[in-house]
């Protein structure tokens, strides 16, 4: 018998038509595995690249950890391209924008602090040999061992000091080193991005072009799902960093209360009342930077696609107070045309002493897009004295090209005499120097005994 709908053959099977290759989920499987691979080992292999540019820099006399910044600059532009396609990407470039720092600051910063320390316990050592030294019998009255107990106490101090400033030294130097391997990581994580992006893209463009255009949407889903999870563990990542800060500061504070406590009970009875007007003066800096920050991360966020979305790019604010007691107030703006072809600065700082006015200082800053990736930019500071009067005029000019993270600056200044000195900065993946100068180094004067006087 025939079909009863009518189509011959009722009773006969007929095998179902063979689904086409952009059909079959095993191609589609195997391109995202495939583009997951490619970005795994090529993200490997950009962090090992990282690595080996950094112990290039050490080996040339730079600072291995100077090179996050360059390594942050590249790494956080190929996040935002890659988020243009995937759009996890975006938060990923922000959070890269958001953990980098400035490492060769970090890096001198220790550096002091160490050296201080090392003076310090140079300097209780001494004063132990010079009590030491004073022979017996030049000092025979009951007063010595007083005399000798307070020195004890005051070298007690000066060690107490000491170790604090080591500590401080190891943090700073710890939070860099800190961000030195989240440079590395970044940079291996924004390559695997871009591996995902380039599959992604390819998948979008078989589906708006029809060819391959059913097996596209999953294909582009899957590499989603993946640029999801490289979020959440740069989210990890970042979180990590973080407590690394956390730690540092954790040491500073802490150290802080106990070393107070360290000089209280070796002779100096007002070192807790020093900390507190330390930490109230301090207060204001920190005041003035958090508010920074907070601004900051907001503009980062609203323009974290890369392409500036607002004509406001970024704040300064500082508050700060040096050994004389005197405060270096002031901000500056820094803003952008659409789509950040062009960006401007504008800062003010002011000097003030007991209410009165010691200085001022008006710097403006410019940088323009060119062909080729680069930047170029230049710009001047003038100050003035506490009398109003021009004391040093500067210049700088830079280049730099942040999609492989290399970048230039130069500065000049004229003091008020129009003597000139100047310093330069540069910081690519494999080399940097930082507060370079081309002016002849000048010798110490001899000792008095070798000056004809």
């Amino acid at each position: 018998m025939g079909d009863p709908s009518g189509r011959p053959g009722g009773n006969q099977s007929q095998s179902p038509a063979p689904r086409s290759q952009s059909q079959s989920p095993a191609p589609r499987a195997q391109a995202t595995s495939n583009a997951h691979s490619k970005g795994i080992k090529q993200g490997a292999g950009a962090g090992a690249l990282g690595l080996g540019g950094a112990l290039i820099a050490g080996a040339t006399g730079g600072s291995i950890v100077g090179t996050a910044e360059s390594l942050m600059a590249a790494a956080t532009e190929m996040a935002g391209a890659a988020g243009l396609v995937l759009p996890p990407g975006l938060m990923v470039a922000f959070l890269f924008k958001e953990s980098t720092g400035k490492t060769t600051k970090l890096e001198v910063s220790a550096r002091t602090w160490t050296d201080a320390a090392q003076q310090l316990h140079q300097a209780a050592q001494e004063i132990a040999q010079l009590v030491q030294d004073i022979p017996g019998e030049a000092w025979t009255m009951d007063d010595r061992p007083l005399y000798e107990s307070h020195v004890a106490d005051y070298r007690q101090q000066l060690d107490s000091l000491g170790t604090y400033c080591t500590a401080v030294g190891s943090s700073i130097m710890g939070v860099a080193w800190a961000l030195f391997t989240y440079s590395v990581f970044a940079m291996g994580m924004a390559v695997y991005l871009s591996a995902l992006a380039v599959a992604a893209a390819a998948a979008l463009a078989a589906s708006a072009t029809g060819i391959g255009a059913v097996g596209g949407a999953p294909v582009y889903a899957q590499c989603m799902g993946l640029a999801g999870t490289a979020l959440a563990i740069t989210g990890g990542a970042t979180g990590i960093l973080a407590a690394a800060g956390m730690i540092g500061a954790a040491v500073l504070g802490g150290g802080a209360l106990l070393t107070a406590n360290s000089q209280e009970n070796n002779g100096a009875e007002n070192a807790f009342g020093a900390l507190q007007k330390a930490v109230v003066t301090g207060s204001a800096g920190a005041a003035a930077n958090l508010t920074q920050n907070a601004a900051n991360s907001g503009l980062n966020f609203v323009n974290r696609s890369g392409s500036q979305m607002f004509p406001l790019a970024g704040v300064d604010l500082d508050a700060d107070r040096d050994i004389d007691k005197t405060w270096n107030v002031g901000g500056g703006v820094k803003g952008t045309t659409p789509g950040g072809a062009a960006e401007g600065e504008l800062g003010y700082h002011a000097k003030i002493k007991d209410g009165n006015l010691q200085g001022q200082e008006v710097e403006a800053k410019g940088k323009f897009a060119v062909p080729g990736g680069f930047n170029v930019g230049g710009g001047g500071k003038l100050e003035w004295d506490e009398n109003e009067n021009l004391k040093n005029k500067s210049f700088n000019v830079g280049a730099e090209n942040p999609a492989i993270g290399s970048g230039a600056e130069y500065e000049g200044t004229f003091d008020q005499k129009n003597d000139y000195s100047d310093k330069y900065n540069v910081n690519t993946p494999i080399f940097n120097r930082t507060d370079g100068s081309f002016e002849k180094k000048k010798e110490d004067p001899p000792p008095p005994w070798d000056q004809d006087l």
